[in-house]
């Protein structure tokens, strides 16, 4: 509902001061129009306002008797993902059409943890990765953090045992909000995930040894937005 929502929204909006133009050459166009402060929201009963990424308040845009809403902040509200492509002037809401790997976006890791595309790693269960995190000497509560950036719908996580004594727990975290968990041992194998982060600007992974041990234990997680 809030993907069908957005995808008509998007029609009559516009992204920051961006308009885009109708066929195969994008232009701007001079107009004249007025900044509307006098417009309430509400979204799901609760009062909202636009912000810019510096949480800076937004006004709608009135013009020939239509209001223009600022899309990027409307979609953060909705956990609709946003993105601009400037040199092809496209603007995507929700899903892409192609998968991106997380480690092409910013990664931030702690510890002895680290980002890798060493095959010693990659290749699991006869299929090569390609890339993704490695998370390290796991006797002490690690974590590591991707960065979407808003600009995803959803996200595709595969999770393998590396060097595992104990169990381990792996929650994903957006802010305080548990999205998902993966308990994780020796005889685990492969453990895939996929879910809506639209919207998400960073996704927190911590890990959690229920019985603290002193043997480095370590694991590998890669995957794709999309």
């Amino acid at each position: 509902m809030k993907k069908k929502f957005i995808i008509a929204l998007s029609s009559f909006t516009l992204l920051g001061g961006m308009a885009i133009g109708a066929g195969a050459a994008p232009i701007l166009e001079k107009i004249t129009a007025n900044l509307n402060w006098g417009i309430n929201y509400n979204i799901s009963g609760k009062a909202w306002s636009p912000v810019d990424q510096n949480g800076k308040k937004l006004a709608a845009i009135t013009y020939n008797n239509t209001t223009y809403l600022p899309v990027r902040s409307v979609g953060e509200a909705l956990g609709v993902a946003v993105d601009y492509n400037g040199s092809s002037q496209t603007l995507t809401l929700g899903e892409k059409s192609d998968t991106t790997p997380i480690t092409s976006e910013k990664i931030e890791v702690k510890y002895d943890s680290f980002v890798t595309k060493d095959k010693q790693f990659t290749v699991q269960q006869d299929k090569d990765y390609e890339s993704g995190v490695v998370i390290k000497e796991i006797f002490i509560d690690q974590e590591f953090t991707l960065l979407p950036e808003g600009k995803y719908q959803t996200i595709e996580l595969s999770v393998f045992p590396v060097k595992m004594n104990n169990k381990v727990s792996l929650k994903v975290f957006d802010g305080d909000i548990l999205l998902k968990e993966f308990e994780v041992d020796s005889s685990s194998g492969k453990q895939t995930a996929s879910f809506d982060i639209g919207g998400v600007k960073k996704l927190r992974f911590t890990t959690d040894i229920p019985n603290i041990g002193f043997t480095p234990q370590s694991m590998f997680v890669t995957g794709s937005y999309k």
